[in-house]
């Protein structure tokens, strides 16, 4: 293998054991183990990362983390004019509802989460920006899809439609029965769907002059059964999505 097919490995090692935002990094010892180099070649790979900014390494627990230089990257390629429009409202309302909030775009089926705001109710799992989660199977997803028409809909689905989740609508007539009222209220609602224990509530907003759609969403940890939401994330998710509709002109919140 050559230098750079390598580094791509060590840097596809990063997401086939799971390592993300607050992890504790990669190791040496994985390193090796998964390319089956001499330790001496991948001392040398990983010096060569990290001076070169792919790498970040602790000093303290010598493990791994992605470097300054992806980052760097990765934001440019999540930024857009609609994103940054939107991010300062949602981390005022996530430190306003202590909820996690969240902004994503519609990549084919999946969403992409494009930013997240952690907020001062404990999640035990976040979703970082740059992860993709199946759109029919999350709040945000559902709040996005509900934009189109239903042709679009199935037309998006024509190689088929599964979901993972027994929480989430299990056939396409059961999404586009969703997608209707979603489009009747506004909002869209999620309960143990991508993960156990979370719920979701999320809104989408539209800049027709760029051709840009954005899904917003509050989440937080999943109400008892017969408890009703926590006070002010409908509400707040609310206001700010037609706050950004007014400025923007979106036709959706009129």
């Amino acid at each position: 293998m050559t230098t750079l097919e390598n580094a791509s490995a060590v840097l596809k090692l990063f997401a086939q054991k799971g390592i993300r935002q607050g992890h504790p990094g990669l190791s040496f010892s994985d390193v090796v183990e998964q390319l089956g180099l001499p330790k001496s070649t991948v001392s040398r790979l990983l010096m060569t990362m990290e001076t070169q900014g792919l790498l970040e390494r602790d000093p303290e627990t010598r493990l791994y983390k992605i470097g300054h230089l992806l980052l760097a990257v990765s934001s440019h390629y999540l930024s857009t004019p609609l994103v940054d429009a939107a991010s300062p409202y949602m981390a005022l309302l996530s430190k306003q509802t202590q909820c996690t909030g969240y902004i994503s775009m519609l990549e084919g089926r999946d969403i992409m989460v494009m930013r997240m705001f952690p907020g001062r109710t404990y999640l035990q799992v976040v979703t970082p920006a740059g992860s993709l989660l199946p759109a029919a199977e999350s709040a945000i997803g559902r709040a996005i899809l509900a934009r189109y028409t239903d042709s679009e809909v199935v037309e998006r689905y024509r190689e088929g439609y599964r979901v993972n989740s027994p929480n989430s609508p299990q056939t396409l007539d059961e999404l586009l029965k969703c997608l209707a009222a979603i489009r009747e209220s506004g909002w869209s609602y999620a309960n143990n769907e991508t993960l156990l224990g979370i719920s979701t509530m999320a809104t989408s907003l539209q800049n027709k002059h760029r051709d840009e759609t954005v899904g917003m969403c509050l989440s937080f940890p999943s109400p008892h059964d017969g408890h009703e939401l926590p006070a002010g994330i409908r509400e707040g998710i609310l206001a700010v999505t037609r706050q950004l509709a007014e400025k923007l002109g979106d036709e959706y919140w009129q």
